[in-house]
């Protein structure tokens, strides 16, 4: 007994690093103390450092509300958290995410022309041409790559956040990510045209709203014309008509 009380006022005299300290202050209310998730958190166990890199990088997390997640909410109100305590974080959270993809490293500078050819075999049908997000359906949404950095959108392709699928490196070799990262970086800086919600780009439902537009206007000028190039004995007349009266 004397050596198990030892232990325990030992552990207690033991200061927590920082990353246990910033996960019980800005994660465990969520993902729980044991980071085995809770109903307003996932796991984390065996997600991937990739996973928790691009939540904490993007702004994601730490939410203010469980289960809302806004991107760059650091850059709007100073909520993100610092480089330094993300990194300190995901230290600590290294041997619990275990299993998942880790952290992937990309060179800034790669063969963008090939990083073309593999956006539009691997991005485009979700993200556009040019980068600017696109409805999947069922209120799903493919985000805008504006503002994104390599590390995220390499964490991205890695960790398949939200709808997106996960790359492995069978699909997506740390060869072709050196090269598709970098084109996402060409698209931003390239420049986006800029546009008007909800037609942010082609898809069904910009085009069925403008098809149903389009109707409703065209019923409307049929109808606005055909009453008044009618003179009213007419109109009359053919009121009577179809209410099974002669005319007079």
């Amino acid at each position: 007994m004397v050596p198990l009380a030892f232990a325990v006022l030992l552990a207690a005299a033991t200061p927590a690093s920082s990353g246990e300290l910033l996960y019980t202050t800005n994660c465990a209310s969520c993902h729980g103390i044991d980071r085995a998730g809770t109903p307003n958190g996932p796991t984390l166990r065996g997600v991937g450092l990739a996973s928790v890199d691009f939540f904490l990088i993007t702004g994601r997390m730490p939410a203010a509300v469980p289960h809302l997640e806004v991107g760059d909410r650091g850059r709007r109100i100073g909520e993100r958290l610092p480089l330094d305590q993300i990194r300190a974080l995901e230290a600590y959270l290294a041997p619990v995410v275990a299993g998942g993809p880790p952290i992937p490293h990309v060179a800034a500078s790669g063969d963008t022309q090939r990083g073309r050819r593999l956006y539009a075999l691997h991005c485009q049908q979700c993200h556009a041409v040019q980068g600017t997000g696109g409805d999947l359906g069922g209120l799903d949404w493919a985000p805008a790559l504006r503002g994104v950095t390599i590390g995220a959108v390499a964490d991205a392709i890695r960790a398949g956040p939200g709808e997106m699928p996960q790359f492995g490196e069978h699909q997506v070799p740390d060869s072709d990510l050196d090269d598709l990262a970098p084109y996402v970086m060409q698209l931003q800086a390239a420049g986006q045209p800029r546009v008007v919600p909800p037609f942010r780009s082609t898809g069904p439902v910009p085009e069925g709203a403008i098809g149903y537009l389009a109707i409703v206007v065209l019923v409307a000028f049929v109808f606005i014309f055909w009453r008044s190039d009618t003179p009213a004995p007419h109109r009359e007349e053919s009121v009577r008509r179809d209410e099974g009266q002669k005319p007079g």
